[in-house]
């Protein structure tokens, strides 16, 4: 059920947004990015996800703003679907009860061989 909540389009501030991509590379990179555990304690900012998603460095400033707005639609995506939220007064993200769910489940099943889920739903 965890699952089919962000598999599916919502709204945030008036405007539709995409559903999660459960499949996709790139969506699960950026799930697998916020979901570290050196960001449990005092959050995660733009700054660190552009360090992680994108391993070469912005050669002009033009690649560097187009990176920083792509991470800020990114983070409005999770923010959307209720897996992270901002830390008052900051310019840092935490997860939601929800999206420690959520990311805890989506990568043990990804983890998980045929022979270990089939033994669990039996």
């Amino acid at each position: 059920r965890l699952l089919d909540q962000v598999s599916h389009p919502t709204h945030y501030h008036g405007r539709r947004v995409r559903a999660l991509r459960i499949g996709d590379p790139h969506d699960l990179a950026l799930l697998q990015a916020v979901s570290r555990g050196e960001f449990a304690t005092a959050g995660f900012r733009n700054r660190d996800l552009r360090c992680l998603l994108c391993s070469a460095s912005a050669a002009s400033v033009v690649e560097a703003r187009r990176l920083t707005a792509k991470v800020t639609r990114q983070l409005r995506l999770l923010r959307a679907h209720g897996v992270i939220q901002k830390i008052p007064k900051t310019h840092r993200y935490k997860l939601t009860p929800k999206g420690h769910l959520l990311t805890a489940a989506l990568f043990a099943a990804r983890h998980a061989t045929l022979s270990q889920l089939i033994g669990h739903a039996a």
